[in-house]
Formats: C-alpha cells, structure tokens, sequence
C-alpha cells in the first residue's frame, strides 16, 4: 500500500468520507485512474472551489508520481441548470459558465494544476450518454428500490415535479459516460454515490470510488434559517455556487472580493470549522505554490482557541489565497 496516498486522505479535516479508501491504494502502474467533479455555478467564484480544485491537482499528481496513468476533469453541469432544472437562461449560463471556466483554469496556472474542463451541454449530445441516459430510465421503470433511492438525491422542494427525475438520472450517466474512477464532491452527494455502488454493477455499469470532502460552511456570523439549518450543519453550503441557500454575503469570492471586507469576515467568523476549512485550503496552496503537495497534520488545528484560528485563517487567505486574477480562456 502507498502510504503516501493513505496519509494524504486520512486527515478528516480535509477528507470527510471515501466510498472506498481500499480501492484507491489497489491502483497501481500502468493502472488508469479517471478522476472527475461535477460542478453547476451561479454568478460567484468561491474560495471553497479552490479546496476541491487544490484536491484534484494533488490527487492527481500523488497517482501520477505512482505510474498510474491519472486525468483529473472538472464537468461544467451548464446543461444541468438550463435544460433540467431550467434555473439560467441559455446567455446567463455561458456567461457564468464562461467566469467559472476563467476561474478554474486560472487555478490551474497558478497552482501547477492539470486539471481538464469539459462542459455537459457537449458531452450530453453524445451518443454514450444518451444510451447510458436511457438505460437509467429502463432501470427506473423496472426497480422500484432503484427508483426511490434515486429519488433521494432530488432537493424535497423540487420532488413534485416528475421531470426532477431527470437530474440525478443524467449525473449518474454522466459518470458513467466518462468511465469515472474516482468522483469527488461535497458530503450531499452520498445519494448519488450510494445508489451508483449498489446498482452500478446490476445493470451492467463500472463502480467508482466516492471521495466526500469536508463541509464548505459559511463566514461571519449569519442567521440560518430553521429549516436550512439541519441540512447546512449536515451538508455544508455547496462548493461551487456562491449563494447557496442565500448564504452569498457570508461566502468568500477570492476573485472578486474585497481583500479588506474578506479579512473583516474572517474575524467575525463564530463557527470554527469554517476556520479550519480555510486554513486547511491556505496549507494545500501554499505547498502546491512551491510544487509541493500537502502532508501536513491538521488535526491540532480544532483544538486551537477562536482568536488563534482567525488570525491564522487571516494569515492564510493573505499569504496563499489571493494569488487569483482574471485571465481569458476559452474552453473549445
């Protein structure tokens, strides 16, 4: 076993979950190792994409150095928000679609990354994907356990509508049409991931290995709502979109922030886990800065008082974290 990969994902205030450790230390040279994330996007660029995206690079490069023949892939779900769940017109989403793609490969340039982009508005034209797609369908029809654990991957405020179906079906196709190894993602995506390790290979689908990583939580201080509050202390905020569940003033945009207002937020922050979650992205950019991946122990890091993570989150955002700038690219 690679004790370099296992320590690398053991560290719990980085990694919250993986549907299977095992799996990923069996890939060994010569092996392929497709590694992909899915992302949707509103019109903010997050500091938490820069967790995940620090992640991929990393996990790349530790497969890499292995012999395993690695492809890390973000998947710009702009298909997803116009034709599925019909939440952008078609301009707003390739003119968000297109900030996020600046962003990412932005990241991609400063921090050493080789991380392709791929869009799910071409890849769904394909014929694979549309064969996977109707091959889940079937599946719908014919399983009733299938049909209701897919079902659980739908927000409960869109489950009402028959077509939300739709969208867990096209992920779990999407996944299957890239012949995904390993899929990272917040902890909210266990219902994709559970029911794909359970009937993946009952209707003739490759498994692949689930890494979840830890809560992306907000800053400051906000008032959650009742009802959003469960889910937020269980699942986090998404990564990747700004303003999840209204929280957009309580986010971090590296890009377009304020430095100073950023740093104000930091140090009104009551919840120490985002704290955490900010120092631990700072260390995985600041070793990545000096071509270096990440071992460090973070596990002193709870442990620490409410001022000693404020100002060490301040000092991380500052010295790591504010490296980003707008550059044009163009995703063919």
């Amino acid at each position: 076993m690679d004790k370099t990969i296992e320590n690398y994902l053991s560290r719990k205030e980085l990694v919250a979950r993986i549907l299977d450790v095992k799996e990923i230390l069996q890939f060994s040279k010569g092996d392929k190792a497709k590694i992909i994330m899915g992302v949707t996007f509103d019109a903010g660029q997050t500091l938490d994409m820069m967790k995940y995206g620090l992640f991929l690079m990393d996990l790349h490069d530790l497969l890499t150095k292995k012999g395993v023949n690695a492809e890390a892939q973000w998947i710009i779900a702009d298909h997803f928000m116009t034709d599925l769940n019909k939440d952008l017109a078609q301009e707003q989403a390739k003119s968000q679609g297109l900030e996020r793609i600046n962003f990412l490969q932005n990241l991609n340039t400063i921090y050493h990354g080789n991380i392709c982009l791929l869009r799910t508005s071409k890849l769904s034209k394909g014929g694979d994907y549309q064969r996977n797609t109707k091959r889940l369908k079937e599946e719908i029809k014919l399983n009733p356990e299938f049909k209701e654990k897919v079902l659980l991957a739908i927000p409960e405020d869109r489950r009402e509508n028959p077509e939300a179906i739709n969208y867990p079906l096209e992920e779990l196709a999407t996944i299957q049409t890239l012949k995904t190894n390993i899929k990272v993602g917040p902890k909210s995506e266990i219902f994709y991931d559970f029911v794909a390790r359970e009937f993946f290979e009952q209707i003739g689908f490759e498994k692949y290995i689930a890494i979840h990583l830890t809560n992306c939580l907000p800053f400051g201080n906000p008032e959650i709502p009742e009802g959003e509050r469960a889910w937020v202390n269980k699942f986090g905020v998404l990564p990747y979109k700004k303003n999840s569940k209204g929280l957009g003033d309580y986010r971090i945009d590296p890009l377009n922030d304020d430095p100073k207002e950023v740093i104000e937020l930091i140090r009104t922050t009551t919840d120490k886990r985002a704290l955490v979650n900010l120092i631990v992205t700072a260390d995985l950019a600041g070793h990545r800065l000096r071509k270096e991946i990440s071992q460090t122990d973070f596990s002193t890091l709870p442990k620490l008082d409410q001022q000693a993570l404020r100002e060490q989150a301040v000092e991380g955002y500052h010295q790591f974290l504010t490296k980003t700038s707008r550059m044009p690219y163009r995703l063919e």
